[in-house]
């Protein structure tokens, strides 16, 4: 997957943060254990996603982390492996429909992350927070899969299962991880891969290519 998207930022510009707009998609490689795992899992080096918020000069990052929060963009930035990102665009939403989804992102601030990956709006990890706020405009953003379906042989992958298997919610009364394995296989997910890679978002600008000088 890696290889395709390479592929397509070769011939997009270098990130300008100043050309952003609101509703805007921004990922980067976070640097956790579970951004780790992540990467393993898609094959891809994006492991973190959030929506760009526009206010006068500044620009904000509306995440799920640990509360679904509005980050400023140079923090988001930083974060970040190398301080790198990519930026993605929806071309069919005119500035009211992205304004429409700034605001449907920044009414689940607060809610707390949601480290089972499961569908809901109880809580929220971060690809699942962008297509909800895009939904309610009625666009349809990356593509869910079941979570068997991803490379989860890899051995951070399989890390973070033995850690987090017994409180997941599919994994109630099972006596082991391998007896819950069907049921974890069958959630559907929403990668922040699978964003990257979707054919109706325009990537507008990539700072993970070296550039001439």
């Amino acid at each position: 997957m890696w290889l395709a998207l390479l592929t397509g930022l070769l011939t997009v510009p270098e990130l300008d943060t100043a050309a952003l707009r609101d509703g805007d998609i921004l990922l980067h490689t976070s640097r956790s254990a579970q951004a780790v795992a992540v990467a393993g899992a898609t094959a891809s080096p994006y492991t973190h996603v959030g929506i760009v918020e526009r206010t006068g000069d500044e620009a904000f990052v509306i995440e799920a982390v640990a509360r679904t929060r509005r980050t400023p963009l140079p923090r988001w930035l930083a974060r970040g492996v190398g301080g790198k990102a990519t930026a993605l665009r929806h071309p069919g939403l005119d500035a009211a429909a992205r304004a429409a989804v700034v605001a449907a992102a920044a009414g689940y601030l607060g809610r707390p992350y949601d480290l089972s990956f499961t569908p809901g709006d109880d809580a929220l990890y971060c690809s699942e927070l962008v297509a909800l706020a895009y939904a309610a405009v009625d666009v349809a953003v990356g593509t869910w899969r079941p979570l068997g379906e991803l490379a989860l042989a890899d051995a951070a992958a399989q890390r973070l299962l033995r850690r987090r298997w017994r409180a997941h919610p599919a994994c109630r009364g099972a006596p082991s991880l391998a007896a819950c394995r069907p049921a974890l296989a069958a959630i559907p997910v929403l990668t922040p891969a699978s964003l990257a890679a979707d054919p109706r978002l325009r990537i507008v600008g990539t700072s993970y290519l070296p550039r001439p000088r």
